[in-house]
């Protein structure tokens, strides 16, 4: 990722000590911006960060909190929502919805540029029907994740059409590295659990973009004047299939290749399992929901010629280079 732009700062970052967040931040630093970012009280942050960032505690529900976090911001990388695939919905619409809504309103107080980390599940089931580039429209969506991430995307649209803020959306696929808890830390424990991981064999695109590449373009969006009112996939473009990504963290951790469930008994067991956990008020999450089987039960096509040719975006960890960072964390993490 080269650009001769600058990125305007100081840089807030919310969900800085995410998965993805801790990435931006951590890109931000090397690159000696100026950065803020907004954490909950009491949550960790790393010590290597201490000096060097301002750091405001307090939710991202709080009007308060993110007013303090927002001020004299020049761009902020909004990455908080709730990330699973089964909770709470009112929780979702919480933090997800109202909570962007908050960051919004700072922004256009700020005149502050927006780069929101959106996902791939607004196009909702359109994953599993078609190939998805930026102008496929919203599909049906299938779980509370879906949902407010739409939700979420819409209103921001909304506040760059009718109140000015400036705005660039990114729409990551399925980020994978170490800390992923979707694509690795659910992925490890299905493996070793020895329940089925794949659907129909699993001989579908996976989708996969390493967090490294994810948060390269995420800073470039915020840093390029073109990416203004535009929406940008973020993706690898890899030819690995979820069996290959499965068998591949199965050899990491030394369990046999995955299982497979064929997509209709899938699609059955996610319906009865969600609405018996509804029933029940169980808040454990289902062995297969909805939302997930979206994902992993279909040929995830990605398109990144948007972000290439528009903004110069090129992937830069490899997935072999991808493994091999998984690896080293699991053998710090999980042994």
């Amino acid at each position: 990722m080269t650009s001769e732009e600058k990125i305007a700062q100081p840089v807030l970052v919310t969900g800085a000590t995410g998965f993805i967040g801790s990435r931006v931040v951590h890109k931000l630093l090397q690159n000696e911006t100026a950065v803020k970012i907004l954490v909950l009280p009491g949550e960790a942050v790393p010590v290597a960060w201490a000096e060097k960032i301002e750091i405001v505690r307090g939710s991202i529900s709080d009007p308060r909190a993110v007013e303090k976090a927002a001020d004299g911001a020049k761009t902020i990388i909004h990455l908080v929502a709730i990330v699973t695939d089964w909770g709470d919905e009112k929780k979702y619409w919480e933090f997800t919805v109202e909570g962007s809504r908050l960051i919004f309103d700072q922004a256009v107080r700020q005149n502050a540029r927006i780069v929101l980390a959106s996902s791939i599940a607004v196009y909702g089931d359109n994953i599993y029907k078609q190939p998805c580039p930026e102008a496929t429209p919203y599909g049906k969506t299938l779980g509370p994740y879906s949902r407010t991430k739409q939700a979420q995307e819409k209103l921001a649209w909304d506040y760059y059409k009718n109140k000015g803020m400036k705005l660039a959306v990114v729409r990551p696929a399925n980020v994978y590295g170490p800390r992923s808890g979707p694509w690795l830390h659910d992925v490890v424990n299905v493996l070793r659990s020895g329940s089925p991981g794949l659907i129909s064999g699993g001989q579908m695109n996976a989708g996969l973009a390493y967090v490294d590449n994810v948060a390269d373009i995420l800073i470039l969006t915020g840093t390029l004047e073109k990416a203004l009112g535009n929406v940008y996939n973020a993706c690898d473009g890899l030819d690995v299939t979820w069996k290959r990504y499965f068998t591949d963290i199965a050899n990491i951790i030394g369990v046999g290749n995955p299982k497979s469930l064929p997509r209709p008994l899938a699609v059955l067991g996610a319906y009865l399992l969600e609405g018996i956990y509804t029933l029940l008020g169980i808040k454990k999450r289902p062995l297969i929901t909805r939302e997930a089987l979206n994902l992993v039960g279909s040929d995830n096509r990605i398109p990144i010629d948007r972000a290439k040719n528009e903004l110069g975006y090129t992937p830069q960890v490899s997935y072999s280079e991808g493994l091999k960072h998984i690896k080293e964390y699991i053998d710090k993490e999980f042994r």
